[in-house]
């Protein structure tokens, strides 16, 4: 049943063969191929399969600086190309349209797609190790982006793999298409009727090719590798598309491949959790010391970490066109894409005590510098009798934590598969009828199939002096303590992993009728259809046999880690040579052994059997987890599903739209409306926590009770309508006007049943799904300008606002549950507060001709956003005020080279940074990219890109710059490569 109603609503496309027969034999211009069909004016309608972008006539792009584009002329390719091309996209189209294009078939702009998209006004990227993933128009963030495939709904294996490392939504990633299969991107600034709903932000449409789209065959292979400055091993990639259609163009076959191999260097640190609250404080020395509370806020840990790993993907598409006769017009096509990213963090973790010495700290309580005692200071006769005699504000003798310094792996490893197969049938019975019908069944899953964390400490505990030095947090440490194996010593080793599973079965169809003389130019109506079920599982290990720090290790199964002198590009470097490493694989083998899990004697006091005073023995909590480790199916390390973390929604979406486009003179536009019904189930567990281990970190491993499903539904009906207009003032400087509403639904994590618990002592929290969310709305208003002063040269400003309303806002209290160690910040997504988004953008791209003599070939493009947020909270999360692009480049057909410098203001990522009500915020980044291309002849290029040539870094703070959260790199990436055209 779950295919019927899509499988209905694309039967007319089918249906159109009985009946098409008949029609051939009328006389018309002949349906064409709607797949890439160029740039049409306000008056047309989109057709389904892939331009909703534009609204729709079918007549071709014309090629750049006039040069002829068909029947075996010479069609100009590169830089100036791809910029002319997008630009006709955009002067045609009926709502605000801008595009990136292919610079030759199989030859993108860019090697990821997202680092294209940037180059767009308004356009910023969220980057996962370096490589753009998603991105935000306008300042709304990725879960506002509605991507579409060929017009069709993308599922996404969107989980715990976010970038911002939480969004388990509907954002998508672009890594999983590589940008050599792609011919074209759309994005809509304004809405239509026949745009899927989803994007108040923007509808981005990936088009790729088709065998009809040109009229000759024609093939390409690309081959090249790629190197990241700080990993020296080249790695391959590969690509290639083969496009084949007869000679009087009624049938055509493409394919497509590719392999890529990316390696992954980051480094970073990040500060875990910061304590504010009363510290011991010590002044005098071990001779005179004096100890007094004072109150200010200190690091809790600090990680240095070094990333290191890399991603492959493989990737293959397809697509058959039949033209049985000039009327009708049959498409079949689809795509698989195998992701496999293998990543792992090395991390040195000092974690730091209650106490410290000679503290100094900033106008803005913060501590700068200062010392936190180890045993030998702690210990000392005059110390400790001092802290003996102190007393906190409540008079209570003081409670005193010594640092600790620990070594940490952890694997983010990540598999992520998608497909996609559709079918599409255009048919005309008449001139001025066109009815079409599409169905689409498309699914992706990600795993992350086995994640631990691996903590190992060093027994002994030395001093830790602190340092805020240059913006960064230093530590001096014992480097002989911390790089001597034997004095390791295990104190956690939790796995994680999860699985995504998001399906999409879509049908679609529309009717649009022409006409002649009219006002009107054509009147649409058209339904789609759509069956989204998206499920998540989350697994760990029950408990963690090892939560102490007591247990020795050979020292054959360490290995030593270097942070290296240039760690964060030599910005920063902490003081330890290296410090100690291991391979997780190894290491769970060997405490997987039974002699290891049976090894009581090495457990601290809370996981031994306890005897009272009538000799009777108890084995409770602690310790009856730990002894039934040895027994569990697949050793004490397997994963068990966690039904707390685990849910799954599914969405009943169905659609009718009508639009009407229409011309008068110089004006002409759009109008319509789209009305949408959606029935929504959620299931989920409900689970009672029965028990809670805090590790030697401080992080909670959590005992459930048995789960109970649990379930809801919910619906809701929307009108959305959407108006265009267009005023040509001149042959070459268009005005617009837009009006709309749209929506984004809620993240489907946050429409889930159950709760989900995580934390560490002092920030235990607990997450809450919320099955009633209604969807965000937004009232959109857009004004622009755009003067066309030749076929690649133009000048842009726009201004827009968009009024939002029932904005999703994670409102978070402090509860007390029973049986919890603590008070619980609970923390559940509701429909709480509005917010008005409004900016002015600007763009334009020169590109100097044969009057500019020796500067002939040289150009730009550049564009500016500034955007502000009006809203209840601290902020817009996601929002930079200000970005811009420029571009410098040069191309006279033989040599093309373009340099690119894209920045973005600070923004803010949170609100309530560690449930203090701190805003957190990631500081302005700026990056500069440089693309080579050199024709060695008609068909052979061979080509060189760098990205991020300046290692520019990544830089979050919380409220003011000394509260530092975390600083990381990701490398220059280098590719050289041959592309060959057929």
């Amino acid at each position: 049943m779950r295919y019927l109603r899509p499988v209905l609503l694309g039967a007319a496309s089918l249906a159109c063969l009985a009946v098409a027969s008949g029609a051939g034999a009328q006389t018309s211009q002949g349906v064409q191929d709607s797949s890439n069909a160029g740039t049409p004016d306000a008056t047309d309608a989109v057709p389904l399969q892939s331009d909703p972008a534009v609204a729709g006539a079918q007549t071709a792009s014309p090629a750049a600086d006039g040069a002829p584009a068909a029947g075996g002329e010479v069609v100009v390719t590169g830089i100036r190309a791809s910029l002319a091309s997008a630009l006709a996209t955009k002067r045609r189209a009926g709502n605000v349209v801008d595009s990136i294009t292919a610079e030759d078939a199989g030859k993108f702009p860019e090697n990821n797609l997202a680092e294209s998209l940037q180059r767009i006004a308004g356009v910023s990227v969220v980057r996962s190790f370096g490589l753009g993933q998603q991105v935000s128009v306008r300042g709304l963030g990725p879960d506002f982006t509605n991507v579409l495939l060929n017009g069709r709904s993308l599922p996404s294996d969107t989980g715990a793999f976010a970038p911002d490392g939480g969004g388990r939504g509907r954002s998508f990633n672009f890594d999983v298409l590589p940008s050599e299969m792609i011919s074209r991107l759309d994005v809509n600034k304004t809405s239509l009727p026949q745009l899927t709903e989803g994007g108040i932000g923007s509808t981005i449409n990936i088009i790729t090719p088709r065998p009809l789209d040109g009229d000759k065959s024609y093939a390409s292979l690309t081959v090249q590798g790629n190197v990241v400055s700080k990993v020296d091993t080249v790695r391959p990639t590969a690509s290639g598309i083969a496009s084949w259609q007869n000679g009087d163009r009624t049938f055509g076959v493409a394919v497509s491949g590719s392999y890529t191999d990316l390696r992954a260097s980051e480094d970073y640190i990040r500060v875990g959790q910061w304590d504010a609250g009363a510290f011991n404080v010590i002044s005098g020395g071990t001779a005179n010391p004096v100890v007094s509370p004072q109150t200010f806020k200190g690091p809790r840990q600090i990680s240095y970490g070094v990333v290191r790993g890399g991603t492959k993907r493989y990737f293959g598409s397809g697509s058959v066109q039949w033209k049985p006769t000039d009327k009708l017009l049959l498409t079949a096509d689809g795509f698989y894409s195998e992701l496999h990213q293998r990543i792992s963090d090395s991390i040195l973790n000092p974690i730091f005590g209650n106490t410290v010495v000679d503290p100094v700290v900033s106008s803005n309580g913060v501590l700068v510098s200062g010392t936190y005692p180890g045993q030998t200071f702690l210990g000392s006769p005059g110390v400790a009798a001092a802290l003996a005699a102190a007393r906190d504000a409540n008079g209570a003798p003081l409670s005193v934590v010594q640092p600790q310094t620990l070594s940490v792996v952890r694997a983010r490893d990540r598999v992520a598969k998608s497909y996609d197969i559709g079918l599409n049938a255009r048919w005309e019975p008449t001139d001025q009828l066109t009815l079409e019908g599409d169905a689409s069944f498309a699914k992706s899953t990600g795993n992350k199939p086995d994640d631990p964390y691996i903590l190992v400490g060093n027994y002994a505990q030395s001093s830790i002096g602190y340092q805020l030095k240059d913006g960064n947090p230093l530590v001096t440490d014992n480097d002989a303590v911390l790089g001597d194996p034997s004095l390791a010593r295990i104190g956690t080793f939790q796995n994680y992993g999860q699985r995504v599973d998001d399906r999409i079965d879509e049908g679609r169809f529309l009717a649009r009728y022409r006409f002649d003389g009219s006002f009107l130019s054509n009147v649409e109506i058209g339904g789609d259809y759509q069956d989204h079920l998206k499920g998540l599982k989350d697994y760990s290990n029950p408990s963690d046999s090892y939560n102490t720090l007591t247990f020795p290790f050979p020292t054959s199964l360490f290995r030593p880690v270097s942070l290296g002198r240039h760690f964060l590009s030599g910005d920063a470097i902490p003081p330890a040579n290296s410090f100690i490493g291991y391979d997780p694989a190894q290491l769970a083998a060997y405490l997987s052994q039974a002699a290891q899990l049976n090894s009581r004697g090495n457990y601290s006091s809370s996981y031994l059997p306890q005897t009272d005073a009538a000799g009777n023995v108890s084995c409770t909590g602690n310790c009856a987890l730990i002894a039934a480790d040895p027994a569990r199916p697949g050793g004490p390390f397997a994963l068990v599903n966690n039904p707390g973390g685990s849910f799954a929604t599914q969405e009943k979406v169905a659609a009718g739209y009508v639009n009407a486009a229409w011309r008068w003179s110089r004006l002409s536009g759009n109008v319509g409306v789209r009305v949408v019904h959606v029935d929504t189930l959620s299931t989920g567990f409900g689970q009672t926590v029965t028990g809670f281990q805090a590790g030697p970190s401080g992080s909670y491993t959590f005992v459930y009770s048995p789960a109970t499903e649990l379930s809801g539904k919910a619906n809701y009906t929307s009108a959305l309508p959407s108006g265009n207009i267009r005023f040509d003032l001149t042959d070459r400087l268009v005005l617009r006007a837009a009006a709309s509403r749209t929506l984004t639904r809620a993240d489907l994590n946050d429409l889930r049943f159950g709760d989900n618990w995580s934390g560490s002592v002092g920030n235990l929290s607990l997450a809450r799904g919320n099955p009633g969310l209604k969807p965000q709305f937004g009232n959109n208003y857009d004004l622009s300008a755009e003067w066309y002063i030749s076929s690649i040269n133009y000048v842009s400003a726009a201004a827009f606002r968009k009024d939002l309303r029932g904005l999703f806002q994670a409102v978070t209290t402090e509860e007390t549950i029973p049986g919890a160690p603590e008070t619980v910040f609970v923390t559940q997504t509701r429909n709480v507060s509005d917010a008005r988004v409004q900016g002015v953008e600007v763009a334009g791209q020169y590109a100097l001709d044969e009057r500019f003599g020796w500067a002939q070939g040289f150009g730009i493009t550049g564009n500016y956003t500034h955007v502000e947020a009006r809203t209840s909270t601290c902020g817009f999360t996601g929002l930079s005020p200000d970005t811009y692009n420029a571009s410098g480049f040069y191309d006279n057909g033989r040599i093309q080279t373009r340099l690119s410098y894209n920045w973005r203001s600070k923004w803010i990522t949170s609100c309530n940074f560690d449930n203090e009500g701190v805003p957190q915020y990631h500081a302005a980044y700026g990056q500069l990219d440089l693309a080579l291309r050199f024709n060695l002849s008609d068909t052979l290029q061979i080509f060189a890109d760098a990205t991020n040539l300046t290692n520019s870094n990544n830089f979050l703070y919380a409220g003011t710059t000394d509260q530092f959260i975390e600083r990381n790199v990701n490398y220059s990436r280098f590719d050289l490569g041959l592309h060959i055209t057929l």
